[in-house]
């Protein structure tokens, strides 16, 4: 019987003996442990590249790994040790290229690389040394290069006496293929003057030359930029509309969604998804509606939710007729339809506001002919609640706003109520208007005021014609009342008006005859108000009738599509769409900015980084487009305080306090520069 007993000490403490022995172990005996021991890693190695001859030229290598790209410029045999030795990692194959500057040629490798050609490679199973010579004159030649830019013409020419001469020809910002490049060498002194053409403007010098003058030491190869700008054409007074192009349903409602697409609907044909001027019309059906036979988005109200997905509620029975409403409501999300809780109420022409705390209310429409739904009924994310506090026969498609002292509802129609939705709500009258008829007129929220534009004029006739006058009033005053602002200079019915990046409002389309929607007075002429002067400005026309069921939206890059028009009043359908391009984009270039955050709060400062800090005279938000009917539901401006940051590279910006100036959501974030040029766009989402 074998004995085991633990070994006390040495090599093999701690083990049993009989195993340590070997003997008496058992039949097997034990297998060899062969010892591991971790892979060594060889060492990097180092690169040394030096030059040789009289002549001048660089040795240049490409990145690997973490080793950066080797530059080593070698004059007359002599170069910077720093520049021209690199660590590699081991085995790493490295091509090394020599290019002569001009007046020298290459000669040749030595030490690791041999040979003449240009190119050579070593491979690093070691340190290396590489020799590069070259031959020349004891002072090298670089080239001089002037570019174009702008929109202008004009010339630069070198000093007088100097040769060779530049004589460069710059025509709208395009320079000539001959004159603009000459080679001097080291040490030349080279003074380039830039003289606009006949009308034309110099605006400045950029790469190697920056401001006003262009006064170079060669030292190596430079290229300057001249810019030019040309004289404004009539672009820059009255803007300008591109030719209309087709759609693919008659778009009377138009939206803005936060992936940068549109959605679009009319009152035939399934709703489309639109990326923009140029692209493909994909339809996107709403499949939510129990009964597709019935249920129809078209004469729906929509606004936006708190994290920028879109609520669309109502509509029309399509069973029954005009003014009979459903109960429907959805939520688009930008890819796809959901469902979500119905409405007590049916309602055909509501108006969906979103409140100061991203909650959405229902205003209005009627259930059936004649008969109002004088409940508003408030969404807050999954269910709906009615304000049984709340009941008034208020006009279809009401002009509602968000207020900004309590973040209760203005609604600018022909008696102006005022909702206050506090438990189950009160309303009461507010400031009546002076011209009490303003049927399908536009209203626009510029900060905390409310700009009513036109309208009116459906019968009798031919006595009562639509209005050119327009009512302002400020919302955040102690005693709120309105006032007259400028007139435009056509009366008008159905027309559309567009909020701008500089605050100024764009009016376009419309009827300026009696009669529901009489494409017989059709307004092609635009308009533009100024909110500093309060006044009208004539624009470019337009070349489609955009009367009844007609929308207008702004794009990201300042330009205005105005589309629809047709689907019902006896109006002729409108499948088109057309671009405007407003004055301010042919004023100069664009100012552009940066974000770090597309996701804004309340209160909370943020940093715009932009290389045009010092000239920006503007900031503003300005909501999604959400536009029905004459009406935008979401369009509203909001102009930011700013600071510029030290080294005029940046603004320090302040967005809205609080929901009741700005509710929840998404917006576009615009800079506006001293010329009145903005930025493209970035869209945003606003929250607490």
């Amino acid at each position: 019987m074998s004995q085991s007993r633990t070994v006390p000490g040495g090599l093999f403490a701690g083990l049993s003996i009989a195993c340590v022995l070997l003997i008496g172990c058992g039949d097997q005996e034990p297998e060899p442990v062969a010892p591991q021991f971790a892979k060594s890693k060889k060492p990097d190695r180092t690169l040394t590249v030096t030059g040789g001859g009289t002549g001048y030229g660089t040795v240049t290598g490409p990145e690997y790994g973490e080793t950066g790209p080797l530059i080593c410029d070698i004059a007359a045999g002599t170069n910077d040790p720093g520049e021209c030795s690199h660590i590699y990692a081991f085995k790493t194959t490295v091509e090394l290229t020599a290019t002569a500057l001009s007046g020298s040629t290459f000669t040749g490798w030595s030490g690791a690389c041999k040979g003449t050609s240009r190119t050579c490679r070593v491979v690093m199973t070691q340190s290396r040394d590489v020799k590069a010579s070259f031959s020349g004159s004891g002072t090298p030649s670089f080239a001089v290069t002037v570019a174009g830019s702008g929109s202008g013409s004009g010339t630069v020419r070198s000093q007088t006496g100097l040769t060779p001469a530049i004589n460069c020809t710059v025509t709208s910002g395009t320079a000539s293929t001959t004159g603009c490049s000459a080679t001097y060498l080291q040490g030349t002194s080279v003074t380039l003057t830039a003289t606009p053409g006949t009308g034309n403007t110099f605006t400045g010098w950029s790469g190697d030359c920056t401001g006003s003058t262009c006064a170079l030491t060669v030292s190596g190869n430079r290229a300057v930029t001249a810019s030019f700008t040309a004289p404004p054409g009539p672009e820059a007074t009255v803007g300008r509309w591109d030719a209309a192009q087709p759609t693919t349903v008659v778009n009377l409602h138009v939206v803005q969604l936060m992936n940068g697409k549109q959605l679009l609907w009319g009152a035939d044909g399934e709703p489309q998804l639109w990326n923009g001027p140029g692209t493909a019309f994909v339809e996107i059906p709403d499949n939510t509606c129990t009964d597709p036979t019935t249920c129809e988005l078209f004469c729906a109200g929509h606004a936006f939710l708190a994290d920028g997905r879109l609520l669309v509620a109502g509509g029309h029975n399509a069973a029954l007729g005009s003014e009979y409403g459903i109960n429907q409501a959805s939520i688009f999300d930008g890819t796809s339809w959901q469902k979500t809780g119905y409405m007590t109420d049916a309602r055909w022409y509501p108006t969906l506001v979103t409140l100061d705390n991203g909650d959405v209310l229902a205003i209005s429409g009627t259930i059936a002919p004649g008969v109002f739904a004088t409940i508003p009924e408030r969404y807050n994310g999954s269910s709906w609640t009615r304000l049984t506090g709340i009941n008034a026969k208020i006009p279809t498609y009401p002009r509602a706003f968000v207020e900004p002292k309590a973040g209760n509802i203005f609604i600018a129609d022909a008696s102006v109520h005022q909702l206050n939705l506090s438990g189950t709500g009160s309303w009461a009258y507010g400031p009546a208007l002076a011209d009490g008829d303003r049927s399908y007129a536009p209203a626009v929220m510029l900060d905390s005021k409310v700009l009513l534009i036109g309208g009116g004029g459906s019968n009798p006739c031919p006595t009562n014609v639509p209005t050119n006058t327009t009512e302002i009033i400020d919302l955040a005053a102690a005693f709120p009342v309105w006032g007259a602002s400028g007139p435009m200079e056509i009366g008008r019915r159905h027309h559309n008006a567009t909020i701008l990046p500089d605050g100024t409002v764009l009016v376009t389309g419309g009827t300026s005859v009696c009669g529901f929607s009489n494409e017989s007075g059709a307004v092609f002429t635009s308009e533009l108000w100024n909110p500093t002067t309060g006044q009208f400005s004539k624009l470019a026309p337009s070349s489609v009738v955009r009367v009844y069921h007609s929308t207008t939206m702004l794009l990201a890059d300042g330009r205005v599509v105005s589309t629809g028009g047709g689907n019902g009043g006896g109006v002729t359908p409108q499948l088109n769409y057309e671009i405007f391009s407003p004055p301010y984009l042919f004023k100069g270039p664009r100012p552009t900015f940066n974000l770090a955050t597309s996701n804004l709060h309340y209160g909370q400062s943020f940093v715009v980084t932009t290389p045009n800090a010092v000239s920006i005279r503007k900031v503003t938000l300005i909501g999604l487009t959400s536009t029905t009917h004459a009406f935008d539901m979401g369009q509203r401006l909001n102009t930011l305080t700013y600071t510029v940051g030290t080294g005029g590279t940046s603004l320090t910006v302040t967005p809205p306090a609080a929901g009741r100036i700005a509710p929840p959501g998404p917006y576009r974030l615009f800079i506006v520069d001293d010329k009145g040029v903005p930025s493209v766009g970035q869209t945003i989402l606003l929250n607490p």
